[in-house]
């Protein structure tokens, strides 16, 4: 008998916290992820990572109430689909996808045991520049991989536990950190967006008795992320009502988004020269051709001209033999070296004469 799939929302409330999400998909023959929809859509509260753990191990836990709302009465159906949620833009809804993505985690816990290599290189190299005076980051940067945070001592932990679940995450969709000319990069699909975690500085303009303005620059409590190079960079910061872990989903989809923006682009412009080197071939392959068929053409006319010309010295020296022979005396060696002589320029003149067996002496084309 199947399970009924209409509940008031203190009901469904109640049954997420009696058993797993998991298990209960399986009873209600829904999804995992229908289920959360379901309870974000009415603002009923999950159990935190960990929480079946600690009761599997008899542990204490901390159940979070039920808030209060409107229409508290209603009967949910989970057996029709949630509200189709609605999206500014679809860099919103990508953020939305990655938020509810099972392999990604997005909450930054407020303790973490161990953290990811860089992080704990990184902390090693700031503590090492509290210590120093000399050295600046952007010194340390150049000779050290280190992730760009800039903030007092104070505000490291919560920026270091920000950075590590940000790497968990990247590293999650396939992508990774890296370091170039002292700068550190997200790189996804093969291409890089620059990262830059920071401490806001408030600028204050005042005026002295004279008019004279200066300016001075005021720590604030607020932290900053910045993604992609100075002079076009799109930053998050701490609002009253929101803190920057909260924006996790939004900032990698962003750099998801300007790293996919220049993969397609580099690929359409790879397309691009390729089609241009492929038509530059096929228009030398053609002159190629043109030149040689123009070759050919000035090579047949030529070896026309000179079978013509050969054919005029033969007929004339078949004259003029005829002429000396008739006068036996103007018949002397020079007049046959001459006749020899002429007959073997008007070979190596006529073209045809190529075609003449060595051994038989005569032309294939006779």
């Amino acid at each position: 008998m199947n399970e009924r799939k209409t509940f008031t929302r203190v009901e469904l409330y109640s049954l997420v916290w009696e058993q797993s999400l998991n298990d209960l998909s399986e009873r209600l023959e829904v999804t995992q992820q229908q289920l959360k929809a379901v309870c974000r859509e009415y603002n009923i509260p999950l159990p935190n990572r960990g929480h079946w753990t600690k009761v599997r191990f008899n542990k204490q836990i901390t159940k979070t109430p039920l808030p209060k709302m409107e229409n508290r009465g209603i009967n949910i159906n989970l057996a029709s689909d949630p509200k189709p949620k609605k999206f500014k833009t679809s860099y919103h809804k990508r953020a939305y996808e990655l938020e509810h993505q099972s392999n990604l985690l997005f909450k930054v816990p407020k303790r973490i045991v161990q953290y990811h290599p860089t992080i704990r290189k990184s902390k090693k190299l700031l503590q090492q520049l509290d210590e120093s005076k000399d050295a600046g980051f952007w010194e340390l940067s150049q000779e050290h991989e280190i992730l760009p945070i800039h903030t007092d001592p104070k505000m490291r932990s919560r920026a270091f536990r920000f950075m590590n679940t940000l790497i968990m995450a990247i590293e999650a969709m396939n992508g990774k950190i890296i370091f170039e000319y002292g700068r550190c990069h997200i790189e996804l699909f093969g291409q890089k967006t620059e990262i830059n975690l920071r401490q806001k500085y408030h600028r204050i303009r005042e005026k002295d008795k004279s008019g004279w303005s200066r300016e001075s620059w005021k720590k604030s409590e607020k932290l900053e992320f910045q993604a992609g190079p100075s002079f076009r960079h799109k930053s998050w910061i701490d609002r009253k009502t929101i803190r920057l872990e909260e924006y996790l989903p939004q900032i990698v989809a962003w750099i998801e988004k300007d790293c996919k923006y220049w993969h397609d682009l580099r690929a359409q412009q790879a397309e691009q020269k390729r089609r241009r080197e492929q038509e530059l071939l096929k228009e030398k392959e053609l002159l190629k051709k043109i030149a040689e068929e123009k070759s050919k053409l000035r090579q047949l006319i030529s070896d026309s001209e000179n079978w013509y010309k050969a054919k005029q010295i033969r007929g004339y020296l078949s004259a003029y033999k005829d002429k000396v022979e008739q006068n036996k005396s103007l018949l002397n060696e020079e007049i046959k070296v001459y006749l020899n002589w002429a007959n073997q320029k008007a070979d190596w003149l006529d073209p045809l004469t190529k075609f003449k067996d060595p051994i038989l002496g005569k032309s294939d084309l006779e």
